[in-house]
């Protein structure tokens, strides 16, 4: 036990000994875990964001202006066995009266004397549907019924947002694999500073027959102590960043959608991490130690 806590302290010792080294490497480490928590966030939110996307998918089908409520429910009917629609809600002519008065202020049988506003119908798609939705076979389908006289929908749009956003989340292990690769020489080249800092001392420990493993422990323990220390600072921000980013959706866009924090994100992203530190520290006191 005594020879463990003398590894321990030999390790924080080490740190202390290179400040300047030891903050530049426990910044870059910040910034590094910072990133890829980001990353590991925005990929575990990918579902959630694409299925909000999707609800924005809403088809405004205008009736003929000849059509009752009644025809007009008849066909919706028809409207909502079309594979990928969801369902389908009827705005009556005179809900139209009310919801252009809401936008305009005006009613407008006030200032036509009569109601030109036609029945009409919001379909929302299936937002569950594997895959892009294809939303041109439905609107052939709908605009295939003679009684609609006209459709408006934000199709295009809305695909080509979900298709930048998937390319992005495509990307995503990628990058995620570089910062890994950095946080690994992060930790690799702040060990061999620290060994040729004592070249002296580790030369000493070899004539009086201290093994390789009793040398090498305090830099892995001094890559793991820079590595726990980057951590601590890390999720802290990155869970005020979520919280932050969660109060400015909510209160400052139109977006009604919550990104969640995986409190094992946090866990699995530790152990990697410590891995990480503890491979890269043994690698370069290997390398030295031959």
């Amino acid at each position: 036990m005594d020879k463990f806590f003398y590894l321990v302290i030999e390790g924080v010792k080490n740190t202390l000994r290179h400040k300047i080294i030891a903050f530049t490497a426990i910044f870059s480490l910040f910034i590094s875990l910072y990133i890829i928590g980001l990353i590991i966030v925005a990929g575990d939110n990918t579902h959630k964001v694409l299925q909000y996307l999707r609800t924005k998918y809403k088809i405004e089908a205008f009736f003929d202006e000849k059509i009752s409520n009644e025809e007009a429910i008849g066909i919706i009917h028809r409207i909502k066995r079309i594979k990928g629609v969801k369902n389908a809600t009827i705005i009556e002519k005179e809900d139209a009266v009310r919801i252009f008065k809401d936008q305009f202020g005006e009613n407008i049988i006030d200032l036509l004397g009569y109601n030109p506003l036609p029945v009409s119908t919001v379909i929302n798609l299936d937002r569950n549907i594997k895959g892009s939705i294809n939303i041109d076979p439905i609107i052939k389908e709908i605009r295939a019924i003679k009684q609609i006289d006209e459709i408006k929908y934000q199709g295009n749009l809305i695909r080509k947002i979900e298709r930048n956003f998937k390319k992005i989340v495509k990307y995503l292990p990628y990058f995620s694999g570089s910062v890994i690769i950095i946080i690994g020489l992060i930790i690799y080249s702040l060990i061999k500073i620290s060994i040729y800092s004592r070249k002296e001392t580790i030369k000493s420990l070899e004539l009086i027959g201290a093994t390789r493993m009793f040398i090498k422990l305090p830099f892995i323990i001094e890559g793991t102590f820079i590595s726990l220390i980057s951590i601590a600072l890390a999720f802290p921000v990155l869970f005020g960043t979520v919280k932050a980013t969660n109060y400015l959706i909510s209160n400052f866009t139109v977006f009604k959608i919550k990104v969640n924090f995986d409190p094992f994100i946090v866990f699995w992203l530790l152990i990697l991490v410590l891995f990480i530190s503890i491979l890269a520290s043994y690698r370069a006191t290997s390398s030295f130690l031959k």
